[in-house]
């Protein structure tokens, strides 16, 4: 799906978000975090396997999988306060937003290529002018050349998402909480906040993937 000289460095970075999260997995203090940190590992192997394509898992399962965790985490973004899922503050259900609609992406990516139908063949008993073939006494007439209908939306949809995500990578690198922390009002003395090492390796996992999709939506916009 993307160009060869893509594959090394986004499976890299894909691989790298693996181990960091099923790190993050053994080390959560709740189920829940456990559960998201699995979850989001997943979500990185199975980009993994949409770049290299080398095993051919069934379609089903898959999108069940996706499709549950992007439900999952909805559900964690819109609960309430007193459940204490893992969704906490503002940011926190911002972040289960994202990742519910990165999940949901997921679903639509590997069900891109199931849109598109075959061609439609006209089966007539008899003959016909144009282009045809017969086969047992029947005569098949293909379809006028016209784009399915997929194409009409599914390439819109495709380029949407990859502008979407390209620009989430650049929401991923910019440093929120410093750019807040100046535009604040301080009071003097105050120290200034500074990112902590996990975080600063989930946000850039977090644009990695992000490019990812951006990449591959925007690969699947042309092959369209």
């Amino acid at each position: 799906m993307l160009a060869p000289f893509l594959n090394i460095p986004v499976s890299m970075i894909l691989a790298a978000g693996t181990v960091f999260h099923l790190t993050k997995a053994l080390q959560g203090s709740s189920w829940v975090t456990r559960l998201n940190c699995v979850l989001q590992a997943l979500m990185a192997l199975g980009m993994l396997n949409m770049v290299w394509h080398n095993v051919n898992l069934p379609l089903l399962p898959q999108l069940l999988l996706f499709g549950t965790a992007s439900f999952w985490f909805l559900l964690q973004a819109v609960s309430r306060r007193e459940f204490a899922l893992g969704c906490h503050g503002r940011a926190g259900r911002l972040s289960c937003l994202y990742h519910t609609a990165m999940l949901a992406a997921m679903v639509f990516m590997l069900a891109l290529p199931h849109a598109a139908g075959p061609s439609e063949r006209t089966t007539l008993p008899g003959h016909a002018g144009g282009h045809a073939s017969h086969t047992g006494g029947v005569l098949t007439v293909d379809a006028p050349f016209a784009p399915p209908l997929s194409a009409l939306w599914t390439q819109p949809a495709t380029q949407v998402l990859a502008f979407l995500f390209a620009a989430a990578v650049l929401v991923w690198l910019l440093p929120v909480d410093r750019v807040m922390d100046r535009l604040a009002v301080r009071a003097p003395g105050t120290a200034r906040t500074s990112m902590h090492l996990p975080i600063i390796l989930e946000r850039s996992f977090e644009a990695g993937s992000a490019l990812t999709m951006s990449l591959m939506f925007a690969a699947s916009s042309l092959q369209t």
